[in-house]
Parts: C-alpha cells; structure tokens; sequence
C-alpha cells in the first residue's frame, strides 16, 4: 500500500510538472476542485499571471463560476466528460471573454478518479474578428439595400452573367431570370439610351475602358429607373478574364436632388422676398443676414446692420426680457441662474413681438425665433422670420368689438346664432346658443340627431317636416317650437335662417337664429286668455243681465198674486167677528203662507246659483260615485220606475269641479228623465263621457217622452218653465242645472224627439 501510495504521487508530480510546461491552458484539480497544476498559459489567459493559485479552490479563484458550470463540474467528477467549442465567460471585473473548453477526469494508479484536467483556450481576439466582420458584413448589406446597389461579374470564357438579389429587384424581374450581354439594351428607356449602354460595353469588352454611365430604364413590371452602372475588367497573366462591377438604382437620389434644388430655389424666393423680413444673427448675436423683406419692414438697409448691430436695434427691452425668461422656464433652467444658457437648447418660438422702426414708430409681428446649432449643441446664433400683422390686428380687433357687441345683442334679446351642413350633417352653435339652452361647458360638433333629440315631443313632426321642406325648397322661413334644454327646462323658440346651395342645387349649409319667445308667447297668451276671459265675462254679464231680468219679471209675477191675496185675506180676518169665518180664513192663512215660501225658497236658491262664487271649493270629483249616490237618492222612484241606469267613464273618470253643482246637474238630470217617462216603455237612462276636439264632455240621453224643441226649444232653460203635465213638474230643474254649468265655465245644450227620448250635452 505504502509503494502505490509513492507511486501516485509520483504520477501527479509528473503530471504538475507535465502541465506546467504545456503550451496550452491547461490545470489540474483533485476532487475538491482545488488546483494541483496550471500551465503558465492558463495563467495568462485568465489574467493570473503573478499569482499563485495552486492549492487554492477552483470556485474561489474564479466567483463568478455559476451553478450550473458546477454541475457539469460535478458530472465529470463522476466520469463525464464535459466538451464546448465557444462559450462566453463574463468576468467579475466586467469583461467577457470567449472561451473553449475539454473537462475530463484524471485517474490514479488505481484506476480511480483523481480529479479534474481542464484544457481551454481564450478565442476572445477571434471571436470578436468574427463578429466584426459579420457586423460590417451587414453594414454593407444593409447599405447595399439602402444605397439600392447591387453587385454583377460576368465570366469571359462562358458569357456567364451573375446579378446579387438587389439587381433582380431594380429590373422588376424574379431571381430565376438568367441575364445576358442584351439585358441592358433590352431594358434601355429609348434609342439614345440603347446607344450609350451599346458603346460603354464594347468599350469595355473590346478596348478594356472602364464603364461609369447613368441611364433611365424602364422595368420589367413598368417602372421608370434611372441606375448607375460601373464596370471593369479583370485581367490574370494580361488576359482579360471576367468583368465585373455595380448597378445602383440612383432614382430617389435623383429626385432627391432635384427636390433640394427646388427647396434651395425656393428658400432664396423666399430670402429675397419683400413680404417676409429674414434675420439671422451668429453665435454672438450680431446680424449677419439681413434681406431685402426686413429692409422693407424696418425702413434699415443691410449696409447699415449687417456685422454693425444686434436685433436690440429694433426690439423692445421689455420683451427681450419676458423671451428669455419664457426660454428658460421651458426647457427647466433657473432664472437667478447666470451659468444656464439657453441659447444652446433648441430654441423654436413663435409668438407677437413689437417691432420699432427706423422712423420710431411701432407696430406688431408675428415672428418665429428658431436657434442654429451645432450636432454638439452649441449655439451658432439664431434665425427670425417675421410678418408685419398690425393690420390684421386692426382688423381682428375692430372684428372682436363687433363680435362683442352682437354677443351683447344676442343676450339681450335671448338670441344665438348656428350653423348646418345638412350634406356632413355638422352643425356650429354660438356660445350665446349654448347658453340659452342652458349649457355652459365647452361647445361641441352638433348633428341634427342632437338638436333633434331636444325638440319636444309634440313638435317632433312639425320640426323634421319643416327641415326637409327647407332641404328641398331651398327656403327656410321661420319656424317655431318647444325644446328641452340640457338642464331639463322646457322654453318656446323660434328659428330663422337662410339656405346655401351648391352648383348641383344642393343645401349645402345653413346659417341663422335662434332666440328664446318662452316669455314672449306667455305675454302672448296671456293676451289671449285675458281676451278670451273678458268675452267670456261679458257675454256671462250679459247673461246674467238677461236672467236678473227674468228673475224680475218672474219675482214680481209670482209673488204678487200672494201678496195680493194675503192681503185681501187680512181685511177679511179684521172685518169678520165671526169666528168660525176667522178661523177658515186663518187655514187659508197656512195655505197660501206654506205657497209662498215655497215660492221664496225657489227664487233664493236660484239667486244663489246666479250670485255666488261656484269656484270657491273645487274638489276633484269621481263621476261614478256621483253616480252612486244619485242612485241612491232616487232608489224610491228607479224601483217604483223600473228605471235602468248605465254609465261608461272610460275615457274620463274624473275632473276637478264643485261637488255641490256636480251632485246637482246629476240629482236634476236623471229624476227628469224618470220624471218624463214614456208610458209604454222601461225609462233607460245612458250617461256617457269623452273627449272631443279636445274639450271634456258628458252626455245624458234618455228614451222618454222628448221635447217638442220648435215650439219650446227657446224656453228650455227658463225658470218655471214646463213642456209635460205632471203633478211634479216646477220647470226650476233645467233652470238651475243651466245656471250652475255656466257659472262653472260650460255650456249645455239638448237634442230631443217627441215620444223617442232627450239627450242632454254639457261641454265642461
């Protein structure tokens, strides 16, 4: 044991010193991964030189080892061998570097794994060549693809002609075209081009003159091209053996170029140009450009400022000031800061400044400042472009005080202003238009399905009718309607406008006003009803002028014969000393006194009706239970009649009325119509109500014995008046029901037909 032992000290000490001399990085680990051996190599390669690493820990030597390089580590330990042509190694100090390695174990005298031998090599400087030329590589593909240069040769001793992808593309043909020496006249745009191409290759095939030639050709798929071609000959042992060259598409460069020009020319119109005052200063703010515009604004020829002043010559301290301030804020300095300069920030301002002729006079500019700086951003001074707007400033003011007094106008008058374009349905509203519609947020694109929208119901029809009749005739008058507002307020307004048409005869726009009538039709209304009202209360005056005048004739008629015949009955009663004569005279006392009263109470309830005020306690009033208790005040009589009784409220169950009078017209209504019975017939009795022509109506019709109206229709209504024989009838009834259904605002009227029944309308 002892001599096995000696024997594999001796192989690792041949192996250390093998190692050490070794031109290549290599080291060997025991199975602690600790350093038995290194080769100077291997020192060199992982920047180690000076150090003595043997003994000390793999992983400790080199931390930045990951977890799973010691993986693999560990599977080698366990006879795995561990091979990689390039990998990077990222360094703890930054670096990275592109390695190889072959990890595999060692064995002792033993046949028994030892530890690990590492043989790597640093291929960073190759790697990174490699990497470099596949950088430029594509560097110039992509410049090839973005110059739009293509590369050919052509073999002299087969006539073979190879193209690069790009040519395939510039010729508008696919890559399985096989060109040939005629591809180029073939392509050639005209006469004078195929000759040129002609000449430049048979000086190059037969002299050996290079080609460097620019034509037009029109491509395979139609596309005019203007390419560059150059060509040269390659010549082994001085016999010419290929030709070989470029083709470039040059078409944008060209137009490019002829675009710049333009540009160019344009800019030195515009330099040159009267309308538009040009300044540029250098980077230490002294004019060096000064065109034939800003002489004629500022009244100074360039002789007299270029190299000599600054713009102060012409600028306002004061606005000098608040630009530099501005400048400042905006790209983030501190104004207290004197080492901020930003005339070295990319400067692009436009805004008014107040420019001060030679003459001294001053007037207004709309100018933009724009800095000229270096790629370094150094400031190499500034450029002003400036347009004299003092009149347009005139003018937009003298517009803004119009503008301001129509806006002050339009809110007197409650009255906005809008804008239509029936054709892009795109609609404009005054900001006093808005307002009257109760918006006050920011205006926005109107369409008609929003102003729509807000038109009232009941007026949708009258609105869209109207529009469309406007589109169509060409004339839009006036129109008046109810609206929403945005807050939910419901106003009265009416439109005015006038219709734009195009060539086609179409309305293309639409332009007028809006102003809110909402008071405007109350006053109006008013007017009517106040109208309406004093009609209504002549004609009950004149009414009520004829009825007192009835009551007059009636009071005086019926209560004189009374009187008249208490009177002779009170003579009597004084002259008789008879007592049973005074005694019968006092019975006919009671008689004609219980007449009498009943004759007073008849005429003072008919002069209350007449007199007192029916509207004082309105109540709504449910006509089916008015109904109900008629009913049962009549259940005597409907029994003892035989009487039926229907109704149909559907369309009207209630209204708001006086009970009293309500109770009544029914109480009078339907005992008559019992009362005046048909003798042959069960009395029907149908109560009805409805609405028409937009007026509340009821209606009692019955199949008893009518009237004759020719001959009593006039007198229908009057008091006392009776048409039937009847132990009852007092003709007070149809008197007071008249009178109580115009002191409520209606009217009532009959239709009637002897012996076939009575209808009775009463139009609330």
């Amino acid at each position: 044991m002892n001599q096995l032992h000696t024997d594999n000290m001796l192989l690792e000490k041949h192996h250390q010193i093998f190692i050490e001399q070794t031109p290549t990085a290599i080291a060997m680990l025991n199975k602690d991964m600790v350093y038995l051996a290194v080769s100077k190599r291997w020192l060199k390669d992982f920047k180690l030189e000076g150090q003595d690493i043997v003994g000390r820990c793999h992983y400790d030597v080199f931390p930045e080892i990951g977890d799973d390089w010691k993986a693999k580590n560990q599977e080698c330990l366990n006879g795995a061998i561990d091979v990689c042509d390039e990998a990077t190694f990222h360094r703890k100090d930054g670096t990275i570097q592109w390695i190889y390695w072959d990890v595999r174990p060692w064995y002792n005298l033993k046949g028994e794994i030892g530890g690990l031998l590492m043989h790597t090599g640093d291929i960073t400087e190759k790697k990174e060549k490699e990497l470099q030329q596949k950088r430029v590589d594509s560097i110039l593909k992509d410049t090839s693809e973005l110059a739009r240069i293509g590369t050919w040769e052509m073999d002299l001793h087969t006539n073979e002609i190879t193209w690069s992808k790009i040519i395939y593309d510039i010729y508008g043909v696919s890559e399985d075209y096989i060109p040939n020496i005629a591809t180029n006249l073939e392509f050639s745009k005209n006469e004078q081009t195929r000759a040129l191409v002609e000449t430049a290759v048979e000086n190059l095939m037969e002299k050996g003159i290079s080609v460097n030639i620019e034509y037009e050709i029109i491509n395979a798929v139609g596309d005019l091209k203007l390419v560059k071609v150059i060509g040269k000959v390659e010549y082994i042992e001085g016999v010419a053996s290929r030709l070989f060259g470029i083709i470039q598409d040059v078409t944008r460069i060209k137009e490019s170029e002829t675009k710049l020009k333009k540009a160019h020319k344009e800019l030195e119109t515009i330099f040159n140009s009267k309308s538009i005052a040009l300044i540029t200063t250098d980077k230490d703010g002294i004019i060096n450009r000064f065109n034939s515009g800003a002489e004629e604004l500022l009244g100074y020829t360039s002789e007299e400022v270029i190299g000599k002043h600054r713009p102060e010559l012409y600028l306002l301290e004061e606005e000098q000031e608040q630009f530099r301030n501005d400048m400042i804020a905006q790209f983030g300095g501190d104004v207290t800061n004197s080492n901020f300069n930003y005339r070295n920030e990319n400067i692009n301002d436009t805004r008014q400044w107040t420019f001060r002729h030679k003459n001294g006079s001053m007037f207004s500019t709309l100018t933009s400042i724009t800095a000229i700086n270096t790629n370094e951003g150094v400031n190499e001074g500034f450029i002003a472009v400036a347009t004299d707007i003092s009149k347009i400033k005139k003018v937009k003011n003298e517009l803004r005080n119009k503008n301001e007094l129509l806006n002050l106008a339009e809110e007197i008058s409650l009255m906005g202003h809008w804008q239509w374009n029936p054709i892009e349905d795109i609609g404009f509203w005054s900001d006093n238009l808005f307002a009257l519609l109760d918006y006050h947020g920011e205006p926005f694109t109107i369409t008609f399905g929003i102003y729509f929208e807000m038109v009232h119901e009941d007026d949708k029809e009258l609105v869209f009718e109207h529009f469309e009749k406007a589109k169509k005739e060409k004339i839009f008058g006036k129109l008046t309607h109810n609206i929403i507002t945005f807050s939910g307020n419901l106003k009265t307004i009416q439109i005015l406008a006038n219709v734009i048409s195009n060539e086609k005869g179409e309305a293309v726009k639409m332009i007028g006003t809006c102003q809110d009538v909402t008071e405007f039709k109350k006053t109006e209304q008013n007017l009517i009803q106040a109208k309406d009202n004093l009609e209504i209360v002549a004609q009950k005056l004149a009414s009520q002028n004829k009825q007192l005048a009835d009551f007059t004739h009636i009071t005086s008629h019926n209560l004189r014969a009374p009187v008249a015949n208490l009177n002779s009955l009170m003579e009597i009663y004084k002259l008789s000393d008879d007592e049973e004569e005074r005694l019968d005279v006092f019975e006919k006392f009671d008689t004609v006194i219980h007449r009498l009263t009943l004759t007073l109470n008849t005429l003072i309830e008919a002069l209350k009706t007449k007199t007192g005020d029916s509207k004082e306690e309105l109540e709504i009033v449910n006509f089916e239970k008015v109904l109900e208790n008629t009913t049962q005040l009549l259940s005597g009589v409907i029994l003892k009649s035989n009487a039926v009784v229907k109704s149909d409220f559907s369309q009207i169950s209630e209204i708001e009325y006086n009970p009293i009078y309500m109770d009544s017209i029914f109480l009078n209504l339907i005992g008559n119509a019992i009362k005046y019975k048909a003798k042959d017939r069960t009395p029907e009795i149908f109560i009805k109500t409805e609405v028409m022509n937009g007026r509340n109506i009821i209606t009692f019709k019955d199949n008893g014995l009518g009237i004759d109206l020719e001959r009593h229709g006039h007198k229908l209504f009057g008091l006392n008046k009776v048409f039937h024989r009847h132990p009852d009838a007092k003709g007070v009834g149809l008197f007071l029901t008249k009178t109580q259904v115009e002191a409520m605002g209606g009217t009532i009227s009959a239709t009637s037909e002897v012996n076939v029944g009575t209808t009775f309308t009463i139009i609330f």
